[in-house]
């Protein structure tokens, strides 16, 4: 295929992607979505926290708390990719009609969804920094809670951010696979799977925490490397693996992919790319 054609293809399915997610012409609904929305996420579980320390007449640990702030702001991308990958496919073979359509044209599904995951990088880019910046000026400033961002190294912040995208775009080809073939479980799947990630993804714990048999986790699921060195880039003394870091997302993203060509092929064969009710 003519790479500049395939440029376009995906450019305009980023652009439709955009005005999708973004809701970028209503201002209000656009700051809604994308700062406060997450921000409250973001929030939330160091909140929890603080006040559950302060319940039982602890002291709150800076080191753990900036844990938690990193964990839950850098994650917002995936929860951004998860949630959009949840509804895609429904969106475009049930309320829209052009799944079929998308399917027939020379680029197909696969550029198609990478477009509209450039879309999701750039609303999960304004949620994600925005998100770091009001957390850190509330618990700094607001709360008078001080966080151990002692230093920033660009090296290990740069691979981990990369290693988030590659992990996120997994995610969004992993979910349409599954929802090719039932509309039943396009609202609740992303939450399934984001539920998980939260219990196992080092996210606002480390997962070896719950049990040491499940410390093999950590190698395995496409969240944990990647926010263990953008805590290590943020100056907190965890173990970060660069090779990890990068490699376990890229493994997902690999499978990721072949699950999803195998999906549209038996989705095509079975005649779901058009199918309409609830089935």
């Amino acid at each position: 295929m003519d790479v500049k054609k395939y440029l376009r293809m995906v450019s305009a399915s980023a652009w439709v992607g955009w005005q999708v997610e973004s809701n970028w012409t209503e201002p209000l609904i656009f700051i809604g979505l994308q700062v406060i929305r997450p921000l409250a996420s973001t929030l939330l579980f160091p909140l929890l926290y603080v006040v559950g320390m302060s319940f039982v007449g602890g002291k709150t640990d800076p080191s753990y708390l900036t844990y938690i702030v990193i964990g839950t702001v850098f994650f917002i991308p995936y929860i951004s990719a998860a949630e959009t990958a949840g509804q895609v496919i429904s969106q475009d073979r049930e309320r829209y009609g052009v799944l079929k359509s998308i399917y027939i044209t020379e680029a197909s599904l696969t550029p198609y969804l990478l477009g509209r995951f450039a879309a999701v990088v750039c609303t999960a880019l304004i949620s994600t920094t925005s998100s770091l910046i009001i957390a850190y000026a509330t618990f700094m400033y607001v709360f008078n809670l001080p966080l151990t961002m002692t230093s920033i190294n660009f090296f290990q912040l740069s691979t981990a951010v990369i290693a988030v995208l590659i992990g996120s775009a997994a995610l969004f080809y992993l979910l349409p696979s599954v929802n090719l073939h039932t509309n039943k479980l396009h609202w609740s799947l992303a939450y399934y799977v984001l539920g998980f990630l939260y219990l196992t993804g080092d996210i606002i714990f480390p997962v070896s925490s719950l049990t040491h048999y499940a410390t093999f986790l950590t190698y395995i699921i496409p969240v944990n490397q990647a926010l263990n060195m953008l805590r290590a880039a943020f100056g907190l003394p965890i173990e970060s693996n660069v090779y990890l870091t990068l490699t376990t997302p890229a493994g997902w993203l690999a499978f990721s992919m072949v699950v999803f060509n195998l999906s549209v092929k038996q989705a095509r064969r079975k005649a779901l790319l058009d199918r309409i009710g609830w089935w």
